[in-house]
């Protein structure tokens, strides 16, 4: 199955470039997530996107999930409203399969999952987005991918920047910043508010608040060191019930989280660098949702938790350069994860209390080969050992292969395996529900092949990439315990998920780009475990919930040539020009379970389409100043990504920007 997809990737892009003629050059750049290292190769090893934050400035962005919804091999999921939970599936692997950094700071909660809707798109100086398996670099929870925010630092232009937009639906933001770089030293500091009423009629308002700064310091040639914090709150009201029903006047879920790195490197010798890095994150989310009214008192009508979920991380790497273009990585991690939590469920039946803490220790042992072979061929080899005190050691490896194939062409191929540690509460939980201490982490293998082609004078590039992934060991809860006091955690499920992405980029003249691309996606239910009713969410033979078969999108970028800007000829802009940008992106269908049948039903959750515009000018003779307009969901398409959870409709935001 995997060989024909392939096969189609291939007859796709070879049929389109037959009569190409242009350089390499034009092809995608290397990234720094892929293999943690600068040192470029002379082929690409892995699929990778990076998104600038000057792009999402320029757009207007302010919210993650805004940032990759049209990323390639990415499927965003949000149960309903802004601020709503928003959960990441990325090339069919489930939502707690991709590892996500802020400046290298791992924001997972033990166990995989992140929430993007607490994460704010501010102060962003890159996103990369690594796609694949990567737990030889990155340890648990890199199954399908790696998603790594890099927030302002060392070479940002200097001096103040602003933004202000107002927009319908009481939605507002603001952020500002400021940027001093000196010879040896750079520091910087932003601050960002985001605020809307939403679009229920009650309960339904969003905001959130950061504060990020970082200090980069160069004190001689052979050393750099950089500190970032970032500091960020939201409070989201929801009125809607679990299965959709808007009836709840009081219920709010908030949080805030505190992430700090430091990042250091020595260069011992012309061959030898050192690396350091000592990372925190501090995650403290909160529910509250009491009684709606005095005579709500039937049934269960209310309930509050608190939860301190704690990560401390160190990390030691040695760069060895063996030959003027080949690297040998060493490296060792200690990562200690903790939480604590409190609940409390109100009803009529009586107050029920629960209380959970858990911690656990992970050491990880790697090490990577990575280079030119000969001038048109790169190569990496990967291996790591995870030792934890929660679960039995786990090793993984990856091997990856770059191939010029001629002036125009690159080959790729990469094979490995990667894993996922159980959560928490699936290894300890107490109560209604009993932890299993002896589960394995999940597990995955996966192969991908890719062929990068640059066609009409470096005008036209081509990416297909094929892929196929197996999931082993995939954790289920099974409501009926065994015997009386066993656990109701188990490794029982597996699932595959197999697929072809297609993408293309096009500079239609001097000033016109054009982007498209498709994902096309085969999952596939292989070990149903305990559940196999209708609604159950791993049936043997059925396709994995909630991610489409085919997804495609299409980018159309305009920005303005030097001579034709408000500016004038020859006036310096510190906003870089007049821009224009719409994004038209298509899900196909998915399933999903409908919770609020009995018995739970499966259903299918229509296709649909979403259009997305953005506008920047400069303001006459203000060369550091322009108007920005943005209208999220220009069709006003009516989705639904969660059954019974209506998507926002349009929305419109005017605003000014200032510097960059």
């Amino acid at each position: 199955m995997f060989f024909r997809y392939l096969l189609v990737a291939s007859a796709v892009v070879v049929g389109a470039t037959a009569e190409a003629q242009t350089s390499v050059d034009s092809l995608a750049p290397a990234t720094i997530t892929a293999l943690r290292l600068t040192t470029p190769l002379a082929a690409p090893l892995g699929s990778a996107t990076v998104i600038s934050g000057e792009s999402l400035r320029m757009l207007g962005v302010t919210r993650l999930p805004d940032a990759l919804r049209a990323v390639a091999g990415v499927h965003l999921v949000g149960s309903g409203s802004t601020g709503s939970q928003t959960s990441l599936f990325l090339r069919g692997g489930n939502s707690n399969y991709v590892r996500v950094l802020v400046d290298g700071v791992p924001v997972n909660d033990a166990g995989g999952f992140v929430d993007l809707a607490t994460i704010p798109a501010s102060n962003i100086e890159r996103i990369e987005i690594v796609r694949g398996p990567a737990s030889v670099l990155y340890g648990s929870d890199a199954v399908s991918g790696v998603v790594q925010i890099f927030t302002r630092g060392l070479g940002a232009r200097d001096g103040w920047r602003s933004a202000m937009t107002r927009g319908t639906r009481g939605s507002s933001s603001r952020a500002m910043g400021y940027t001093t770089t000196r010879e040896r030293w750079s520091a910087s500091l932003d601050g960002a508010l985001d605020r809307t009423k939403g679009v229920l009629p009650f309960n339904n308002r969003f905001r959130s608040d950061a504060l990020s700064g970082s200090l980069a310091l160069v004190p001689d040639t052979r050393t750099d060191l950089r500190f970032a914090a970032r500091w960020t709150a939201s409070q989201y009201q929801y009125p809607t019930d679990y299965d959709g029903t808007v009836a709840d006047s009081n219920a709010e879920q908030s949080d805030h989280r505190f992430t700090a790195s430091v990042d250091m490197g020595r260069r011992v010798s012309n061959r030898v660098e050192l690396r350091g890095a000592l990372q925190s994150n501090e995650y403290y989310p909160r529910t509250n949702d009491g009684a709606d009214f005095p005579a709500d008192t039937f049934g269960f009508y209310g309930f509050y938790s608190r939860a301190t979920r704690t990560l401390r991380r160190g990390e030691l790497r040695a760069n060895v350069a063996l030959a003027p273009r080949r690297t040998l990585s060493l490296g060792a991690d200690v990562t200690r994860e903790r939480e604590r939590s409190t609940s409390r469920s109100l009803s009529e039946y009586g107050d029920s209390d629960g209380a959970f803490e858990a911690a656990r220790h992970t050491t990880g042992l790697y090490a990577q080969l990575a280079g030119d072979a000969t001038p048109r061929l790169s190569f990496a080899l990967g291996a790591r050992r995870d030792m934890s005190s929660a679960f039995d050691a786990f090793g993984t490896t990856r091997a990856s292969l770059g191939w010029i194939a001629g002036r125009h062409t690159r080959l790729r191929a990469s094979a490995g395996n990667a894993f996922k540690a159980p959560s928490f509460f699936e290894n300890f939980a107490t109560g209604f529900v009993t932890g299993n201490p002896g589960l394995k982490p999940e597990r995955a293998q996966s192969v991908e092949v890719t062929l990068d082609q640059a066609t009409a004078g470096g005008r036209l590039a081509l990416v297909a990439t094929a892929f196929g992934q197996q999931f082993r060991d995939i954790i289920q809860y099974s409501s009926t315990a065994p015997s009386p006091g066993a656990p109701n955690y188990f490794n029982v499920a597996g699932a595959r998920a197999n697929g072809v992405e297609l993408t293309a980029t096009a500079a239609a003249t001097a000033t016109t780009s054009l982007t498209g691309s498709y994902t096309f996606l085969d999952t596939r239910v292989t070990a149903a475990g305990f559940d196999t009713s209708t609604g159950a969410s791993f049936r043997r033979g059925d396709p994995l919930m909630r991610r489409p078969r085919h997804t495609a999108s299409a980018s159309l970028g305009w920005r303005a040539a030097p001579g034709n800007q408000a500016t004038g000829s020859g006036a310096r802009a510190l906003i870089a020009s007049d821009e224009l940008r719409l994004v038209v992106t298509r899900v196909g269908e998915r399933t999903d379970r409908d919770f609020a049948a009995f018995p739970v039903a499966a259903v299918k959750l229509p296709a649909y389409v979403r259009a997305d515009f953005a506008l920047s000018l400069l303001i006459p003779r203000r060369p550091s100043m322009a108007l920005t307009l943005r209208v999220e969901n220009l069709l006003n398409a009516r989705y639904e990504e969660v059954i019974r959870f209506g998507a926002p409709g349009r929305v419109f935001h005017v605003g000014m920007r200032r510097g960059r």
